[in-house]
């Protein structure tokens, strides 16, 4: 489980500088005929102009599509384990308006993630979720991937306990409101109307032996920050789309 950092390079270009039309005046044995420059001239700078402001806007693009490697990461975000892949953390959704919905169809890059992470692995690729959310818990950062291969080969019976623990509605409910702040069993019991203490206490068990949820102090409950990006891409990933 990875928080990787994206080494993108900026695309820069040279634009070019401006450049002025020089007209001429010829004559013929019958009769004398000057050019005017200032027609040549204008024409020629409005070009010019209309260049550089292609160019502005294709800089502006690849600078977004490259996103801020160097912004700090915030503290107690989850660290990288040794050995853990990481394939790219893509640009950042705040690094662009347009991006700011990436399944908004009509954003001029709607696959600016899928590309970025194209271009870190060539096939046969891999496949890479990551987030950076703000919730009432914290602010939480955390990235994870795999190439195809591994991912393939890997034993996904092993997986199975974990997956199973999210299918019932009530633990689900359980871990949305643990998403909000840390509960007791008595909060849990009463703000989602449960039948008894007894409930709640065996189905935040089912969740603690798969890893959804932990208990940090004696009577509380909460997801720990490895498991939120990871729970909230599995319900990204339920979604009709």
């Amino acid at each position: 489980m990875v928080r990787g950092t994206a080494n993108s390079e900026k695309a820069s270009a040279q634009t070019p500088s401006g450049a002025s039309g020089h007209g001429s005046t010829s004559t013929s044995p019958t009769t004398s005929t000057s050019t005017s420059t200032s027609t040549s001239t204008s024409s020629l700078e409005d070009r010019m102009d209309r260049m550089e402001q292609r160019l502005e806007d294709v800089l502006t693009r690849l600078e977004t599509a490259a996103g801020d490697p160097s912004a700090p990461s915030s503290a107690g975000e989850p660290s990288a384990p040794s050995g853990a892949d990481d394939p790219t953390t893509g640009p950042s959704p705040a690094a662009s308006s347009a991006a700011a919905d990436p399944a908004d169809p009509t954003a001029p890059d709607r696959f600016w993630a899928l590309n970025a992470l194209k271009s870190q692995l060539p096939a046969p690729g891999g496949v890479v979720y990551a987030g950076a959310v703000d919730l009432p818990i914290g602010h939480v950062e955390y990235q994870w991937g795999r190439p195809t291969d591994p991912l393939l080969r890997a034993d996904w019976a092993d997986r199975a306990e974990r997956v199973a623990a999210l299918g019932h509605p009530l633990r689900l409910s359980l871990l949305q409101k643990l998403l909000e702040n840390e509960c007791t069993v008595a909060q849990l019991v009463d703000e989602l109307d449960l039948a008894s203490t007894g409930v709640a206490y065996h189905h935040l068990h089912q969740l603690q032996a798969a890893g959804w949820v932990t208990s940090p102090a004696r009577g509380t409950w909460s997801v720990p920050p490895t498991r939120v990006v990871p729970l909230l891409a599995i319900i990204t990933a339920l979604e009709e789309a």
